[in-house]
């Protein structure tokens, strides 16, 4: 009889303990009045607004600075220009399809390019006048959830080859039009070394070679598309050498990050201090020395202009605001 009634007594706990754990288990499934996390709405429309910036040694930098350990000398040197053009710019949505961005016009963007400028015109270097700048582009996007973003160095084709001197913000600028390639420079970049850059021409169309020797006081970084030709029945350019550097950034929220360029990263592999060839600096010449570093860091290939990489790369960097 103990046996029976402590079999009887012990029933009502464990049915008890069964009905608790179906009540827990309803529970946490959303039965039974719990409650769900409500569904996110977005607007038919959302503005975007994407800030950049310059980075040397994990700190921002601007026209004028004074720059130490830049290339593969460690050369310190004062930033003399930095701008660039952006284009195709897209985010990434969850499903990893790429939105593209609708720009907003105004004067540093038209429907198709933005131009990003740092040159404020507030040293000697950096001319010597005030100027206003831009740090960012803006626009509109279809209201969804977004994780990255994709974009180009450089100007649509339709734009390109526009005369500077009759076209609309931002292909007006005089200092980013490139009268010899008859284009634009998509990204200007000018770094003025201490001690300048020691230039070096070999002659070899003399016996016994010569050489000689100067110094040129800026190293000029000059992104462009190259083996631009034009056709004299209706003057539309072709350019062997696009030179256009994607970049894609997989994770990348525009409300809470913003895009450095990382000055380290893309000089890694150059000698600010030296020259040997072509241009001074890198002007985008397939055969100039200077250019392999450079272009290897932007993910071009230097002999065909094409895009090395799916637009991974390391100088472009997303980082907390």
């Amino acid at each position: 009889m103990k046996t029976f009634q402590t079999i009887q007594t012990s029933r009502p706990a464990a049915l008890s303990l069964l009905a608790l754990s179906a009540l827990t288990l309803l529970s946490a499934c959303g039965g039974s009045g719990g409650s769900t996390t409500p569904a996110v709405t977005y607007p038919a429309v959302m503005p975007v607004s994407v800030n950049f910036e310059l980075l040397a040694n994990g700190v921002p930098v601007k026209c004028g600075s004074s720059i130490t350990g830049l290339g593969s000398k460690a050369s310190t040197a004062e930033l003399k220009d930095a701008r660039f053009y952006i284009s195709n710019v897209k985010l990434i949505d969850a499903n990893d399809k790429l939105v593209p961005v609708t720009l907003t016009a105004n004067d540093w963007q038209n429907d198709q390019v933005s131009l990003i400028s740092f040159n404020d015109g507030s040293t000697t270097a950096c001319g010597g006048t005030a100027l206003p700048t831009n740090s960012v582009i803006s626009g509109t996007v279809p209201g969804a959830a977004y994780k990255g973003i994709s974009y180009e160095i450089g100007v649509p084709e339709t734009l390109n080859h526009t005369d500077y001197a009759t076209a609309t913000k931002p292909m007006n600028v005089a200092a980013m039009a490139w009268s010899w390639t008859s284009g634009r420079k998509f990204l200007k970049l000018e770094l003025n070394p201490v001690g300048g850059v020691n230039v070096t021409r070999i002659n070899n169309t003399t016996v016994p070679p010569t050489t000689t020797n100067s110094v040129s006081s800026t190293w000029n970084l000059h992104l462009g598309s190259v083996g631009c030709t034009t056709n004299a029945s209706n003057g539309s350019y072709s350019c062997t050498n696009s030179n256009r550097m994607v970049v894609k950034l997989a994770n990348f929220d525009a409300d809470k990050q913003k895009i450095s360029l990382d000055l380290n990263a893309l000089y890694a592999a150059s000698d600010l201090s030296s020259d040997t060839s072509g241009a001074v600096g890198c002007m985008s010449g397939t055969t100039d020395q200077e250019c392999k570093g450079i272009f290897d860091s932007f993910k071009i290939d230097l002999s065909s202009g094409n895009p090395t990489t799916a637009g991974v790369q390391s100088v472009f960097v997303a980082r907390n605001k």
